[in-house]
């Protein structure tokens, strides 16, 4: 009997032995209270998590397992349907890149990424179908990131270097089948900065698919028109939007020598990256001078319409307006307006907001809540010694709705100017990459 009753504790002790191992392995604790694993945790709080999570962390989150790979990847397939998911975009402040996430409360934050080798950036940054284009502080070379990948290429100039003055954009051309050709275009215009004037102007193409890697001249005529080059372009559907004006060289002065500013026409102009030309002068609702501020974002509309938002507030006005295109294509655009905000009062004074004339004013509109998003320098002015300047994103609203979220302190940076092509110490505000960003499985290494 009594061997019996050994065998009976043997054959229960093996058994609990083996239960234990089991469970050890497969990462739970033994006992009244299971702790489920990781991968057992329901899909939608597995979703929540991984909202939280930087775009740039999720390649070590795609690697853990094949169901949490499926599930990143999966954001990428349903694209615009699952942006939520994602941080909206990116952000330059102080020569760094910032992740932005927007909460539809009308908070705002960011959180500084690591760039490929620690790359300090100029002060432009540009976006298209999920990657990133970032020019070099030192103009040295440009670099094409994939933050979901965490893939980067470096591209050199055609020449010696890049210029101050260059303006970039990204896009892509796409055939029959919907497959797409990444591109970059370098503009290259001298007459809009200081000093001897050579009259070059050109447009290089680099492909990224292309095997010899090298840039490609698309022409040299001298339009009549031209693209300041502090304005940065808004991409829709693969194509880039500038706004533009009439050559003041080929305006006649008045008396005094004069520019007529009503007689300077300003428009929107599309480089098409499929026929790798620019198009036809597209209509503005507004008409901007000099010194007023005019910059452009891009924005989705449902799940994947993708249109085009621009700003316009001009030097001596108490207010801004922002508007948005019913349509948008190369060869034609509609406009409806969308937020007018009157930027005199006591809260104005009290928020130190004020648009920059250049390089400020980059915003995004969140469509659906009828909120516009504009990142500026806080503009504190004091006869005594004012605090330090402040990276501020200013949320406006209907019925006069405003809030302002600190992003950090302003540094005031070397930067190579690129109207006098001299360094100088500056404050710049944030400049943010629009509101359309979506991950993307395009290879760039």
């Amino acid at each position: 009997c009594s061997t019996v009753i050994q065998d009976a504790q043997h054959t229960r002790l093996e058994r609990e032995r083996k239960t234990l191992i089991f469970f050890q392995l497969r990462g739970q604790r033994v006992g009244r209270r299971m702790m489920p694993r990781m991968i057992d945790l329901p899909q939608k709080l597995v979703v929540e998590i991984f909202k939280r999570v930087p775009i740039t962390s999720l390649k070590a989150v795609r690697s853990t397992c094949k169901t949490w790979e499926a599930i990143t990847k999966s954001w990428v397939v349903l694209g615009a349907a699952a942006r939520h998911e994602f941080l909206l975009g990116f952000v330059k402040m102080n020569n760094k890149v910032y992740s932005l996430r927007y909460h539809h409360q009308g908070d705002v934050s960011v959180q500084q990424v690591d760039l490929p080798n620690q790359l300090e950036i100029s002060s432009m940054v540009y976006h298209c179908d999920g990657l990133v284009l970032c020019v070099a502080k030192d103009l040295s070379k440009l670099v094409v990131w994939n933050p979901y990948l965490c893939q980067s290429r470096w591209i050199g100039p055609r020449g010696e270097s890049f210029n101050a003055s260059d303006i970039y954009a990204i896009g892509y051309s796409e055939d029959k089948n919907k497959k797409r050709d990444h591109k970059i275009l370098r503009f290259v215009d001298d007459s809009c900065v200081v000093g001897p004037v050579i009259s070059v102007f050109r447009c290089e193409i680099y492909e990224m698919s292309s095997s010899d890697s090298s840039w490609r001249v698309l022409e040299e005529g001298k339009p009549e028109w031209e693209i300041d080059v502090h304005q940065r372009g808004a991409s829709v559907n693969g194509n880039t939007y500038f706004f533009a004006h009439d050559r003041f060289d080929d305006i006649e002065p008045d008396a005094d020598g004069s520019i007529p500013v009503d007689g300077v026409e300003d428009f929107l102009l599309c480089f098409d990256f499929t026929k790798e030309r620019f198009g036809p002068r597209l209509p503005l609702p507004f008409h901007s001078y000099n010194e007023d501020c005019v910059t452009l974002s891009s924005f989705l509309r449902g799940d994947d319409d993708e249109q085009l938002a621009a700003l316009f507030g001009g030097c001596e006005s108490d207010f801004f307006e922002i508007w948005v295109t019913l349509s948008v294509e190369p060869n034609h655009v509609s406009w409806t307006k969308f937020l007018v905000v009157e930027t005199g009062g006591p809260i104005f004074t009290r928020l130190n907001f004020k648009l920059s004339t250049y390089f400020g004013g980059s915003f995004f509109v969140d469509e659906e809540n009828k909120v516009a998003v504009v990142f500026e320098l806080d503009s504190y002015i004091s006869i005594s010694a004012p605090p330090p300047s402040q990276h501020t994103a200013f949320v406006f609203g209907q019925a006069g709705y405003i809030h302002s979220v600190n992003l950090g302190q302003a540094l005031k940076l070397q930067h190579l100017s690129p109207y006098s092509g001299k360094h100088c110490q500056a404050l710049l505000p944030p400049l943010v990459c629009s509101s359309s960003f979506r991950p993307t499985l395009v290879q760039v290494s």
